[in-house]
């Protein structure tokens, strides 16, 4: 009986099964191609994950970085306001500009509103002998060093905060120094 059913399932296995679907070597050979292709591709899929991920933390120490530039400017020109404030109430309880900069110093309440936050930063530099009548475009308050990108900020007599290049502050002192000897 038991040479029976082998040759029963010898012959399904033989005349029933398609040829597809019965046993050859070259099935192996091709399903070893089929799982190194797609073991690549899930390499390649893992690889292009990492690398993304890699790019983006790059992206997101630049804006760190560019963020505290930015926070460092707005902190210098806000120091500017705030001088520019204390320039006006002098002003108006005194009918002139402060004669120095130590007594512009003492009506800002010391000289730490003085010195540009970034940490290579030049303490400002005023301009005495400034009167209401002159140009808006005078130079009060500038900084003598350029440490925002390049650019030096001054504060003008109109109340303007600018940012000037190296060459455009020595231009603009000329001519404030030339115009105060008048």
């Amino acid at each position: 009986m038991a040479e029976n059913r082998n040759n029963k399932s010898s012959y399904v296995h033989r005349k029933v099964l398609p040829k597809y679907l019965k046993k050859s070597a070259g099935g192996t050979i091709i399903n070893i191609i089929v799982a190194l292709i797609f073991f690549g591709l899930i390499a390649m899929a893992v690889m292009w994950v990492f690398k993304t991920a890699g790019d983006m933390g790059g992206q997101y120490t630049d804006a760190m970085v560019d963020t505290k530039l930015k926070a460092v400017d707005v902190k210098c020109q806000l120091n500017f306001r705030s001088i520019w404030q204390s320039i006006q109430v002098y002003v108006i309880s005194n009918s002139e500009f402060p004669e120095s900069q130590e007594a512009l110093e003492r009506e800002c309440g010391g000289s730490q509103l003085f010195q540009c936050p970034d940490p290579n930063g030049p303490k400002y530099v005023y301009i005495p002998g400034q009167r209401s009548g002159m140009p808006g475009q005078n130079i009060l308050l500038y900084e003598p060093k350029a440490v925002h990108s390049g650019r030096c900020h001054v504060l003008l007599l109109s109340g303007q905060i600018a940012s000037l290049t190296p060459e455009e502050l020595q231009a603009a002192l000329a001519q404030t120094k030339a115009g105060l000897r008048r």
